[in-house]
């Protein structure tokens, strides 16, 4: 049994014998014993949502929302022209890179095009004798098709070179674009280190939207589904956008995100704590956790009225460490004991 201090004795002791019982359900203090036993009250509130589960998350930013700039040339970043927190505007530079391969590139493409001239120059003598009967047309067909041929090579040869819309500088240097606008994540790489073909130089946010990924146990699933509320605790509400239908197997869990506004604070990476909840039934009520008691097996909060504190049984329906969400025939307007919750359970036991 919990030993009391000596205030709470004294005041057992001014409470009338029989004011305390199982019978009644009842335990009579005076306002002074009250505020004495320093026991608060709160106002219960109708409750919109109840409590499924308090689960750990993490903050990420939506899927598809993350770009990479990355570098269509191998070479060695020569700048960066970013930070990571930096806003950035689709088309602006965020890195230049001088690269062997793109002088390569675009000397193959000087030389193919100095080719087509004399192809086309070898076509076009070739159909005007064709034309005049000196040739077989086969030749001048022939011809014809080698200068398509060194055509399509040029094609690609510049499609090459406007990989990821890079800006073309001399001596093998470029610069690659913001390919949206968005904020600097992270920067991949640092001057004078070596990138390859197609490797990671910046990350971009392109949206300020952020989610809440959440491992959901395999019991919570039937009750979860796309537009749950979800509450962060001590930040802002949301919704859940996708949960899993398969469970992973370690945790034997399934995922869920949810979003959470933009101007919420949080960042991405972010652990938080997040409250799983679902729409409650009518009549229910939300109180703090701490009013909620567990009497002979059974859930109860203490209802104050003129006399003292009447006990009132409930049904929890939720609970999270903040609040309960509770059902049970109690007035709209009930104010409870959100402290002193043993001493008032001891009265009650008539100790």
């Amino acid at each position: 049994m919990r030993v009391l201090p000596l205030t709470c004795v004294i005041i057992f002791a001014a409470v009338t014998v029989g004011a305390a019982s199982a019978e009644t359900k009842t335990v009579t203090l005076s306002a002074d014993q009250v505020r004495r036993l320093d026991i608060k009250v709160e106002s219960v509130r109708p409750a919109e949502a109840e409590t499924l589960a308090t689960l750990p998350g993490t903050v990420v930013p939506p899927v598809n929302s993350r770009i990479v700039a990355t570098a269509p040339f191998s070479g060695t970043l020569t700048q960066v022209h970013v930070l990571p927190g930096q806003r950035v505007s689709k088309g602006e530079a965020v890195a230049t890179i001088s690269s062997r391969d793109l002088l390569d590139v675009q000397s193959q493409l000087s030389q193919a095009e100095a080719e087509l001239q004399m192809a086309d120059a070898v076509a076009r003598r070739k159909r005007l004798l064709v034309d005049k009967r000196f040739q077989n047309p086969v030749v001048a067909e022939e011809a014809e098709a080698q200068v398509a041929k060194i055509k399509a090579v040029i094609e690609q040869y510049r499609r090459t070179l406007s990989l990821n819309g890079i800006s073309l500088g001399a001596n093998g240097l470029y610069s690659i674009p913001a390919a949206a606008d968005g904020t600097v994540v992270e920067v991949d790489a640092m001057p004078g280190e070596m990138i390859e073909a197609m490797g990671p130089v910046v990350t971009i946010d392109t949206s300020d939207e952020l989610w809440v990924e959440v491992q959901v146990p395999a019991r919570l699933l039937p009750v979860i589904e796309p537009g749950s509320a979800i509450q962060i605790v001590g930040g802002p509400k949301g919704r859940v956008v996708s949960i899993g239908k398969s469970l992973q197997g370690v945790t034997r869990s399934a995922i869920l995100y949810a979003a959470v506004p933009s101007n919420s604070g949080l960042l991405a990476g972010q652990l938080v704590s997040v409250l799983l909840q679902r729409p409650s039934v009518g009549g229910a009520f939300s109180v703090p956790s701490k009013a909620v008691a567990r009497i002979d097996g059974h859930s109860a909060v203490f209802v104050r009225n003129d006399a003292g504190f009447a006990i009132a049984p409930v049904e929890l329906r939720g609970k999270s460490t903040e609040a309960a969400t509770i059902v049970g025939n109690i007035p709209s307007d009930a104010m409870v004991a959100a402290s002193g919750l043993p001493e008032l359970e001891q009265m009650l036991a008539g100790e």
